[in-house]
C-alpha cells in the first residue's frame, strides 16, 4: 500500500511539474539587458502574467485550434491601457480599486516582454 501511494505521489508531482512547463511563458528581453536586470523583470513579467491571467484575459484572449493564446499588443495599444482615463470601458470595468497602477505597470512588462505570438489583438483598443 505505501509503495502505490508514493507512485501516485511521484506520478503527481511528475503530472504538475509537466503542466506548469506547458504553460510557462517565454520572455524576450534586449540582449544588452544585465542578467541581474533580467531576472527582476522575469519576477515582474511572472507576476503581470497572473494579473493579466485573472482581468484581463477573459476578455482579450483568442481561441486559436482550440488552444488559448494572449495575443500580441503593441506599444501603442498598451499605452493606450495604461492610461485607462483614455477607454472609457477599461476606466469603469477595471478602476483603479480592482487594479492598481503598480499591477497595470507589471501586466504592460509581461504583455511588452512575452514572448509574440504573431496573433494580433482582435478587440478595439479604445
Amino acid at each position: 500500500m505505501k509503495k502505490l501511494v508514493v507512485g501516485f505521489l511521484a506520478l503527481w508531482v511528475l503530472c504538475m511539474a509537466c503542466a506548469v512547463s506547458k504553460s510557462k511563458i517565454v520572455y524576450v528581453f534586449p540582449e544588452a539587458m544585465p542578467v541581474a536586470v533580467k531576472e527582476g523583470y522575469t519576477k515582474q513579467c511572472d507576476k503581470g502574467q497572473a494579473l493579466y491571467a485573472i482581468t484581463c484575459g477573459k476578455c482579450h484572449n483568442i481561441t486559436v485550434k482550440g488552444k488559448e493564446v494572449i495575443p500580441d499588443f503593441t506599444p501603442e495599444q498598451l499605452i493606450g491601457y495604461e492610461l485607462r482615463v483614455l477607454n472609457p470601458k477599461h476606466e469603469s470595468n477595471i478602476p483603479e480599486t480592482v487594479v492598481t497602477a503598480d499591477e497595470l505597470g507589471m501586466i504592460m512588462t509581461f504583455l511588452t516582454y512575452k514572448n509574440k505570438t504573431h496573433v494580433p489583438v482582435r478587440k478595439p483598443v479604445m
